[in-house]
């Protein structure tokens, strides 16, 4: 598992970072111009990686441009406790500080991978790289049935408001009905499934 993991982690390095330096080929996706949030545009090199690599379906990069008093990436990860509370499980944070050096604005990319044993990994590229990751969650039952939902559009950010990005719901009955990102601010709506998790995103004006 180890192994997988390291092999992940270079692989998705590889990836972002090709995401910064690909203004000079015309057929390469670029990064946001506009401010707000939106999938990341693959290449067909790139698709082609994460599909040998059985990852398409586990994986996602999203490209983000903050406001300018944005200045902090706040990412949280939550596990749903009975049908009402969200428990805070992981996450992580970049801030470029109210100094403005050496970045002017918040500007970069989002990579999560979704793992077996429902820990999540996620890297944030913003000028610099940092990786985070959750725990093993241990389940009683095995889930026979799932959901997964992740960001597919554009959409504006609106400062120290958490944006849902990513939605997990398992559970070990036969049969799953599909849900929205926005259901994240409405938790009984996931009544009854065995684990649910989410994955936000917040831009703050506050530094770290």
């Amino acid at each position: 598992m180890r192994r997988r993991n390291t092999f992940w982690l270079i692989l998705v390095f590889a990836i972002i970072t090709t995401l910064v330096g690909c203004s000079n080929n015309p057929d390469a996706p670029k990064l946001l111009t506009e401010e707000g949030i939106a999938p990341y545009e693959l290449s067909e090199s790139e698709k082609y990686i994460l599909e040998s690599f059985g990852m398409k379906n586990n994986s996602q990069i999203i490209s983000f441009h903050a406001p300018r008093d944005g200045i902090t990436l706040n990412v949280n990860v939550y596990r749903l406790e009975g049908n009402t509370n969200w428990s805070n499980i992981g996450g992580g944070a970049v801030s470029i500080g109210t100094d403005r050096e050496p970045i002017e604005q918040l500007i970069g990319t989002f990579t999560m991978q979704l793992r077996e044993n429902y820990a999540i990994d996620f890297i944030i590229n913003a000028g610099g790289i940092g990786s985070y990751k959750t725990g093993e969650i241990l389940l009683d039952t095995e889930p026979m049935a799932s959901f997964k939902g992740f960001l597919e559009e554009f959409q504006k950010i609106e400062i120290n408001k958490e944006i849902p990005i990513a939605l997990m719901v398992y559970d070990s009955g036969t049969s799953m009905k599909a849900y929205a990102l926005e259901d994240y601010f409405t938790p009984s709506k996931f009544e009854g499934m065995d684990l649910v998790q989410v994955v936000t995103l917040t831009f703050s004006d506050t530094e770290l």
